[in-house]
């Protein structure tokens, strides 16, 4: 159970300062009735209208995102760059949504969030063995060895050596990568390992979510 006044305000539709004063002049439904008191209870599975939207009352929402390039993956805006989150306004959840991991802002990407710290946590955590599965294009052409080096694991520049990973070569410049670690910049600095450059780097899969149905900028529900 969940205060009504609380729920909007996670939603960002009310504060809970002027909820009181909402509730008096904006109708505010509750499975089809009336609501006069902005402390009452709700329970999941509830349906809220507010302002004419109708709104599900879930007790997690997890969302998946084709991000383009140039979008930040933080819950907030920094500098010049925009959040995620603006691409989600149609999603009357987004203001409770935190991302799942985070990657350069000229990445294209499967960006998962969440409302559910131990979902994300289970997203993110590398013990967990996670698969992320990378489009990589490179600055020049990769040979055979190089492959093999990426496949057993690489000293990056901190001198960590990385776990397994499994490569694919799709062109002489052109490989899929699948990781189970995030270390910061990982996969730029597995490429500098070998002598090469990260030119593209567009995340197609993590575990069994993929952009498979979606287009750039367009985002869906997923199930845990």
């Amino acid at each position: 159970m969940v205060r009504l006044d609380k729920y909007l305000a996670n939603l960002w539709l009310v504060s809970r300062r002027s909820a009181d004063k909402i509730f008096k002049s904006t109708e505010i439904l509750i499975n089809g009735e009336k609501a006069t008191k902005s402390d009452t209870k709700i329970q999941y599975g509830d349906v809220i209208t507010f302002g004419g939207i109708e709104i599900d009352v879930l007790e997690s929402v997890h969302v998946i995102l084709y991000k383009p390039a140039w979008y930040i993956s933080s819950d907030e805006d920094e500098n010049k760059y925009l959040s995620y989150r603006n691409l989600l306004q149609d999603c009357p959840y987004v203001e409770m949504l935190h991302v799942a991991g985070r990657l350069d802002h000229d990445t294209e990407w499967l960006l998962i969030a969440s409302t559910d710290g131990t979902f994300i946590h289970q997203v993110i955590s590398p013990k967990l063995n996670k698969e992320k599965e990378y489009e990589v294009h490179l600055g020049r052409n990769i040979s055979d060895k190089d492959l093999g080096e990426l496949a057993k694991g690489v000293i990056l520049d901190d001198g960590y050596k990385t776990l397994p990973a499994k490569v694919q070569k799709l062109e002489p410049k052109k490989i899929l990568l699948t990781i189970t670690e995030g270390k910061y910049h990982q996969v730029k600095r597995m490429l500098e390992a070998v002598d090469n450059q990260v030119v593209y780097l567009k995340r197609l899969r993590v575990g069994e979510w993929t952009l498979d149905g979606l287009e750039k900028w367009e985002w869906k529900y997923i199930e845990k």
